[in-house]
């Protein structure tokens, strides 16, 4: 159900941090324009092949963008938590939306429509800026996620992955807790759940990290780095290896 509500939409645009820079009019009169959608866990928000109206913030919440084979088996593209937006380019190219878009838990999305969001990037040269950081930030996890894939092993992948929940500046242990199940975790890290499972025990009978459920602490954080990074050392090796001269 969607429901028009100014206060509350400015309070969550205004705490979105691709409008932190915007002024406190420029937002009032997006959040005129928008509305709020809450759906509960399990809920399709977008189908792949639907037309969107405009861009979709999370609130709260958590949103899995996925692709979904003939055989059943699943892709998952991207996990869109509280503070992220998604649908830009179904919405300003006016192109189907390329992605299932379904609620992981209860969620709060805030939807800005297009021509709203296109004039406040005229008007605001910081938006504008910020909107452009955000769309090659995103580029550049797809690149990263596309070689991780591609170049990487399981377990290289799944230790990356563990490093990417902590903060890069906490010093010493961490506890991070999976955004979502292992399931969802094991088809956006493209293994099965079994196998990723499997790795998670792997890592902890190496002394890397200890499991409690969704809850994981990374015991050794130089150790599960030079895990993540093993296999991009190696092929940085072997392709240089190929292109040296022979003599």
């Amino acid at each position: 159900m969607s429901t028009p509500n100014g206060n509350l939409v400015e309070g969550v645009i205004a705490n979105l941090p691709l409008f932190k820079h915007s002024s406190k009019p420029h937002l009032a009169e997006l959040a005129r324009h928008a509305r709020t959608q809450h759906v509960t866990r399990g809920t399709l928000i977008v189908h792949r092949g639907d037309k969107l109206q405009g861009l979709l913030a999370v609130a709260y919440g958590m949103v899995k963008l996925s692709l979904r084979g003939d055989a059943g088996e699943e892709k998952v593209i991207r996990l869109v938590g509280p503070g992220e937006v998604f649908g830009e380019p179904a919405a300003f190219l006016e192109t189907p939306m390329p992605l299932d878009a379904i609620a992981l838990g209860d969620t709060l999305l805030v939807i800005l429509p297009a021509q709203s969001v296109n004039a406040l990037i005229e008007r605001e040269p910081h938006f504008a800026r910020s909107m452009i950081a955000s769309l090659s930030a995103r580029m550049n996890a797809m690149v990263a996620d596309m070689e991780a894939t591609t170049l990487h092993g399981a377990l290289e992948r799944v230790a990356s992955y563990l490093e990417s929940l902590a903060d890069a500046g906490a010093p010493g242990q961490v506890t991070v807790r999976l955004p979502a199940t292992k399931t969802v975790i094991a088809a956006r890290l493209g293994v099965t759940k079994e196998t990723f499972s499997r790795l998670l025990r792997e890592l902890a009978q190496r002394g890397l990290v200890s499991i409690a459920k969704r809850e994981i602490t990374l015991l050794d954080r130089a150790e599960l780095a030079q895990v993540a990074h093993s296999g991009r050392k190696a092929h940085a090796e072997a392709g240089a290896h190929a292109h040296r001269p022979s003599v």
